[in-house]
């Protein structure tokens, strides 16, 4: 069969609103989800083609011709609540010029929110939980004729009655998957945000599936709270292969978190050394499984920055949401980084259920003192399949029901002690003291080194100016 895997446009109030923005959160990884699937579709002997259509920088209607032009017997589209509409609205135009096409959800959105299936019929299955195993058993049973009922992790609305097949399995063993298809994506258009950037190429890589941490903003409804692995071997193979084919100079690991198994990365850094390639890494870590030791380790085998997720600095609210770390752990861990020149990053979220003023506050002087060289800041925004979407009426309220702001940067839901302009003032504020801080720029400044580095700095307070100035317009 012909298939086409689409990751679907951003909504133009999106892409209006977020102004520079947009780029780095969105352009700067391939997906990954849609590549391995593709790897996967393609080694069964389907004809496959992936359309990114954001980065590549299509409309609607220059997406669809290239849909008609491939001439698909089936469309697979991967959802995310932020471009929701979009994908929506793309399904029905394809639909119109192919009324006989299937059409096959997948991803975070539909997986929480399977009932759009009942008011969408322009999308004819979903896919519940991992897609690549599901994904291949329904091209099948399509190839034959059967019934897809019988398929495992299904979900298919019926005379207006929504039905599931019974759940799949997770993939125990990771390494039966091949690498993801990078080559069916615009590889190269894929840039990484400013200050991430070390070494270009850079290219993105998954080593595990699922979380085991219990943090209540956190959406698993694709891969569970199981985690798994794939192995050090099946890694260093890919890493090749980055080389290799692609000519990678740097990776970033983008799972969830890379370090609840110290042994596991011991093991990693031995492998990586082994194969002795020209190749420095990133990856995310929490600070409550790591030491000096390990980060030491890492630090051998080419990993130039660690990015520590933290989100509060207030141990109340650290509490509340179930992170499972306390702030000395977070400076401890800051510090050793700073001091093995490991370039340490820290995500943080504002508006959490029990957030005030005054724990913004100290978030914010918490993130100032900490010998950080970067920050990402969120705003947090409660999904259907999250703990604390449950919670939300007790402790604030939903402010739109547009999706396409649960982009992370714009408040959808305000806590009881503060207002939607008040959140959005210490938002951007977070990012304006944070980076006017002397000794930033400073740590900055000491690694500008070529003509790339300038170029890169430049896109960098560029950003920064994007946000000084809507701080200063929307200044109390």
């Amino acid at each position: 069969m012909k298939v086409i895997l689409i990751n679907p446009p951003l909504s133009p109030k999106t892409v209006r609103n977020l102004g520079p923005v947009v780029r780095s959160l969105f352009y700067n990884s391939p997906p990954l989800g849609l590549c391995y699937l593709g790897a996967v579709l393609r080694k069964d002997g389907q004809s496959v083609k992936i359309i990114d259509v954001p980065v590549e920088g299509l409309s609607m209607d220059e997406a669809v011709r290239e849909v008609v032009k491939f001439k698909p017997d089936l469309i697979g589209l991967t959802t995310f609540t932020v471009s929701i509409y979009s994908c929506y609205e793309l399904a029905k135009k394809i639909k119109s010029k192919l009324p006989g096409i299937k059409i096959i959800a997948g991803g975070p959105h539909i997986n929480s929110n399977p009932e759009d299936l009942l008011r969408h019929k322009e999308i004819d299955l979903a896919v519940i939980g991992e897609g690549e195993v599901t994904f291949k058993e329904l091209i099948s049973v399509m190839e034959r004729g059967d019934v897809v009922e019988n398929v495992e992790g299904v979900a298919y609305a019926m005379q207006d009655e929504l039905f599931f097949s019974p759940p799949r399995e997770y993939i125990a063993d990771l390494d039966i998957l091949p690498f993801p298809a990078r080559d069916l994506v615009p590889i190269y258009k894929y840039k990484p945000q400013p200050n991430d950037q070390k070494r270009l190429p850079k290219l993105s890589m998954i080593t595990s599936r699922g979380c085991p941490y219990s943090c209540i903003f956190c959406d698993k409804s694709v891969f569970g709270n199981k985690y798994r692995t794939f192995s050090p071997e099946y890694m260093i193979r890919e890493m090749t292969q980055l080389v290799d084919n692609f000519g990678a100079r740097d990776i970033a690991f983008v799972d969830s978190t890379f370090t609840p198994n110290k042994n596991r990365v011991y093991k990693i850094t031995k492998e990586i050394k082994k194969a002795n390639m020209d190749l420095t890494w990133t990856c995310s870590v929490r600070a409550d499984v790591l030491d000096k030791e390990l980060l030491s380790e890492m630090k051998s085998a080419g990993c130039w920055r660690v990015r520590i997720g933290v989100e509060s600095g207030n141990e109340d609210v650290l509490k509340f949401i179930k992170k499972g770390l306390i702030k000395y752990q977070v400076r401890r861990v800051a510090q050793w980084a700073y001091e093995l020149d490991l370039e340490p990053k820290a995500f943080f979220m504002l508006g959490h259920l029990v957030d005030t003023k005054e724990t913004i506050k100290e978030t914010i002087d918490f993130a100032c003192s900490l010998p950080l060289e970067d920050i990402t800041v969120q705003i947090n925004t409660p999904l259907k399949n999250t703990f604390q979407y449950s919670l939300v009426e007790k402790y604030g309220k939903m402010i739109t029901k547009d999706l396409s702001k649960h982009n992370l940067w714009e408040p959808v839901f305000v806590p009881k002690s503060l207002s939607h302009n008040e959140l959005l003032y210490y938002y951007r504020k977070f990012y304006c003291k944070f980076y006017l801080q002397p000794k930033i720029w400073y740590r900055h400044m000491v690694k500008i080194k070529t003509l790339s580095d300038v170029t890169k700095y430049f896109k960098g307070i560029k950003i920064l100016l994007f946000f000084i100035i809507l701080w200063w317009k929307h200044r109390k």
